[in-house]
């Protein structure tokens, strides 16, 4: 019988059903429309919050559920393991994500510099435009922004379209066309300049991930790159 792996060293049977792609989709969705919603509300705090907590924490954690109680799912399928190139142990993760974090915020930098001076301004919703200026409070806003983002966007656009790419017949190349543009569609309302950068640094992220087999390095990344980029 054909198998492929999924995940490392997992066979998989062709044949199943997409149930995977479509958790990924249905979690990716609201990302997708919030910019025009989140240019609407983003003068009433309280209906922003109540909208960002929704769908940045409820939903994917409701998916996360979901995934965690089907036998056939393991984290391990999605990159969230403790093994890089063979070696295994959170100080050789903990190690890949220094090293990585700040290759994700180069290549992001240098993609949006680029990006932007074509097509400087644009877009109509900023998420700066929610931090608040100066005291504690920005520093929350900031690193709550950094944390979702990173956690968030890498376990539906990266670990869980990875899980999802193995039903289909070309893995790899699903992964590598739908990974970057959906993520790249994820960032559409700040602008052309952020949609291009974006799915530059999508794609930069989906072939690590091939090459790592390991999220978590990603994930590290992601938080680095909003972190700087906040501040």
């Amino acid at each position: 019988m054909d198998t492929t792996v999924t995940g490392p060293g997992r066979p998989h049977r062709p044949g199943i059903s997409h149930r995977y792609l479509y958790l990924a989709l249905i979690g990716i969705f609201p990302f997708l429309v919030n910019g025009p919603i989140n240019a609407r509300i983003a003068a009433t705090p309280w209906l922003y919050w109540s909208f960002e907590l929704t769908i940045w924490i409820a939903v994917p954690g409701a998916i996360l559920v979901i995934l965690l109680r089907d036998p056939g799912f393991r984290l391990a399928d999605i990159g969230l393991h403790t093994r890089v190139f063979g070696r295994r142990g959170p100080g050789v993760v903990a190690v890949a994500c220094l090293l990585f974090a700040p290759l994700c915020f180069m290549a992001y930098r240098s993609a949006f510099s680029l990006f932007d001076s074509w097509f400087p301004e644009g877009g109509f919703f900023h998420y700066d435009t929610v931090i608040p200026d100066s005291g504690p409070a920005r520093y929350a806003v900031i690193t709550y922004f950094a944390m979702s983002a990173g956690l968030v966007e890498e376990f539906l656009c990266r670990g869980l379209l990875y899980r999802a790419a193995q039903e289909f017949r070309w893995p790899r190349l699903f992964f590598m066309l739908v990974s970057p543009l959906l993520f790249s569609l994820v960032h559409w309302e700040s602008g052309l300049a952020n949609l291009l950068a974006t799915w530059v640094y999508g794609l930069c992220m989906a072939g690590a991930l091939l090459w790592l087999r390991n999220l978590w390095p990603l994930i590290a990344g992601h938080v680095a790159t909003d972190l700087l980029w906040f501040s």
